[in-house]
């Protein structure tokens, strides 16, 4: 929660210290970047301090894949934002970038994203720490009655996403969320998309490895909740770099709108 204050707290002054400029200039991404990167390291040195049991080269690689999503959230993102309109003027018929529900909607389905890959990741280290700790298979009976669950689970699901298109709820998510998002991602990747692919790629390298070091320290301590304390260390910490991007693009539009058109 100080992590996240502490940031926020940056990111939200950072830009009246240059807000005599007529364009917010690579100087305020890069001091916001930077600091709140020194801030992910010095998190990073505390935990390691509490002795959670991850084991330095974990934290080393944990520090090192949040600093690339700190660099690619408030730093290159919102550069090539800028850069981008420079270039363009932006379509507001999907969404105003000067408003806060255009950020809502981009935060939350570029939010899903990274929760996706990171949940993604945890599975996979999850079912190897489950074979490789030896975990005694359930009986036959409870099997298929666990299967049973399952195949009933998976109807329900069904049933529920036909309930759900037919009544064409999917509209309201894809217009408040999916445009917008996509809208917001074609403008960053229009300018530093090759900067922000490469590192979001090794974000994801690091964060693999990073899995795979806590699963190991895992297997060796016999801890199986080392893993998912990891899993929801990470998970808070993704949450809270999209609520300082927020707030870090929304000092900015306040200070330095974008060029706008609507299509008439």
């Amino acid at each position: 929660m100080l992590f996240g204050l502490a940031g926020s707290t940056i990111v939200a002054t950072s830009p009246r210290l240059f807000a005599g400029s007529r364009q917010p200039s690579l100087t305020l991404f890069l001091v916001a970047g930077v600091a709140v990167i020194i801030l992910t390291a010095g998190l990073f040195g505390y935990i390691d301090r509490l002795g959670m049991g991850f084991g330095k080269t974990a934290l080393v690689l944990a520090a090192g894949y949040n600093a690339l999503i700190a660099a690619v959230k408030l730093g290159l993102a919102p550069a090539a934002l800028y850069e981008a309109n420079r270039e363009q003027v932006f379509d507001a018929t999907v969404g105003d970038p000067n408003s806060l529900w255009f950020y809502l909607g981009v935060g939350s389905g570029v939010l899903l994203l990274y929760v996706l890959v990171f949940r993604v990741m945890y599975g996979v280290f999850k079912r190897r720490f489950r074979r490789r700790a030896g975990e005694v298979s359930a009986p036959p009976e409870r099997s298929g009655r666990s299967s049973d669950s399952r195949r009933t689970v998976l109807i329900a699901l069904v049933v529920a996403s036909v309930a759900l298109l037919a009544s064409f709820l999917w509209v309201m998510p894809l217009i408040f969320v999916g445009l917008p998002t996509l809208s917001y991602l074609t403008y960053i990747l229009s300018t530093f998309g090759t900067t922000i692919t490469l590192a979001l790629i090794l974000a994801a390298v690091l964060a693999y490895k990073t899995f795979d070091e806590v699963e190991k320290q895992a297997v060796r301590l016999g801890d199986a909740a080392l893993l998912a304390n990891f899993f929801w260390l990470g998970l808070a910490l993704i949450v809270l770099y999209h609520a300082m991007w927020a707030v870090f693009v929304l000092t900015l539009v306040s200070i330095w709108p974008f060029r706008t058109y609507t299509p008439k």
